[in-house]
């Protein structure tokens, strides 16, 4: 039945005709304005086309070396090792971890897909276990439960820039002899009982894509307390390379995955920015939260915070009441991003419903689903983590975290927008079942 909501209005009016059905938005733009970039970050690139030294390496860089000493202060960590993506972070990392041929790490099914794929580049097997509901992240209640034999590793992420229960997953990887490997690709700042991500695990990594919360376009950063982890860390970024062997001495297999100059250098200026940045999503967000739990009760959920961790807020996550609004995720979403307030649906299906894993297309005749080194079967079949299926398909919304850059009384549009669209269910419901 689609709710009949004769909301609890403050100083605006909810009755004027939706965007979507030719009425006037809530909003003239977008909130989303990203990524901020300032002269600062104008003359950092001008420092390095200056200096001509557009490339670093292990043995020599200026911006580089720079950017990861200062990144390991702010993280709490004693080593900082940048690449190019955090994608490469994660090859890294499995790699270095020596995970490989017949083992299996656990990971979560509602996250972008390189949190997934990184095992199989390793030829090792993802094994998806469940999220919690309310926070969205790995439960390890589920991890427990897909530990066998074969294990080697945790992946977790640390989803929207809400911490994981990392206590106890640390204790489920004590008890196992498992690593555990943190993807703060969308965390930078966050804080689980007192300590920053990205150091509570034995290895971390950082993404700097255009939607993080510090960016240079691509980049991406692996962070540690093992001397030995970051050495050879930073061996796989440059070809099997080591500082205290000639240039073209190779140890080992490894990829160029370096970060150059250019990038490291406006990322300095990003770091420098990030814990302003991330104060103001906080107070945007608690904002934001209290306006939604007083005016859109019964129609969405604001997010879940523990009260035990500092949430980064990479985005803010809705819960959607998809049955008592009677407008589907898609329909809902082009409805309200119709008065430019950017509500997205979120991740679309859980990562093990992609052909990569659902129709084993990885690498060549069949691996490593068929390595003899396995000698198992895997199928990721339908159900097999409901609470991330029913994210994907009707719970799970989100506005990107960067629409809490604004000043407070911004954040008012957003509960405008939605109550707009939740009046006018009915009649956006039929313009949708007319196009069809």
């Amino acid at each position: 039945m689609v709710i009949d909501l004769y909301l609890r209005v403050k100083h605006y009016s909810v009755s004027e005709k939706p965007a979507i059905l030719g009425g006037k938005p809530v909003r003239e733009k977008g909130l989303v304005d990203w990524p901020i970039i300032t002269e600062e970050e104008y003359e950092a690139v001008k420092r390095v086309l200056k200096r001509k030294k557009l490339f670093a390496s292990m043995y020599e860089g200026y911006e580089v070396p720079a950017f990861e000493e200062e990144f390991a202060k702010v993280m709490d960590v004693k080593y900082a090792i940048a690449c190019s993506s955090g994608t490469a972070a994660l090859d890294i990392a499995i790699k270095a971890l020596d995970i490989g041929p017949g083992d299996e790490v656990i990971t979560t099914p509602y996250t972008f897909i390189a949190s997934a794929t990184c095992v199989l580049h390793n030829c090792a097997i993802p094994i998806f276990a469940d999220v919690d509901l309310k926070t969205r992240n790995i439960d390890p209640c589920e991890i427990e439960k897909k530990v066998t034999d074969r294990t080697k590793a945790i992946i977790v992420v640390h989803l929207a820039g809400h911490p994981c229960e990392m206590d106890e997953i640390m204790r489920i990887a004590e008890e196992h002899g498992l690593y555990v490997i943190e993807d703060c690709a969308q965390a930078h700042l966050a804080e689980y009982k007192g300590k920053k991500v990205g150091g509570i695990g034995h290895i971390g990594i950082f993404s700097f894509q255009q939607s993080k919360n510090m960016t240079a376009g691509e980049g991406g950063m692996i962070t540690t307390n093992d001397p030995e982890l970051a050495e050879k860390c930073r061996s796989l970024r440059e070809h099997g390379r080591r500082r205290d062997k000639p240039w073209y001495y190779h140890a080992e297999l490894g990829w160029n995955y370096r970060m150059t100059e250019m990038q490291a250098a406006i990322l300095r200026v990003q770091l420098k920015r990030l814990p302003k940045i991330t104060e103001e999503r906080r107070r945007n967000a608690e904002y934001l939260s209290k306006l939604i739990k007083e005016e859109l009760e019964g129609v969405v959920e604001p997010p879940y915070v523990a009260p035990y961790v500092k949430h980064a807020w990479h985005l803010y996550p809705i819960y959607y009441h998809l049955k008592k609004v009677g407008l589907s995720k898609a329909e809902f979403c082009k409805a309200v991003q119709a008065e430019n307030v950017e509500l997205y649906e979120g991740y679309a299906w859980p990562v093990y419903e992609n052909p990569i894993f659902r129709e084993h297309r990885a690498r060549p005749r069949g691996c490593p689903y068929t390595c003899p080194f396995y000698g198992k079967k895997v199928e990721y079949p339908k159900g097999l983590c409901p609470n991330a299926e029913k994210l994907c398909y009707e719970t799970g919304l989100w506005l990107p975290g960067s629409a809490l850059n604004n000043p407070q009384e911004e954040m008012d549009t957003v509960v405008k927008a939605i109550k707009k669209v939740v009046r006018h269910a009915s009649k956006i419901k039929d313009y949708f079942s007319k196009k069809k």
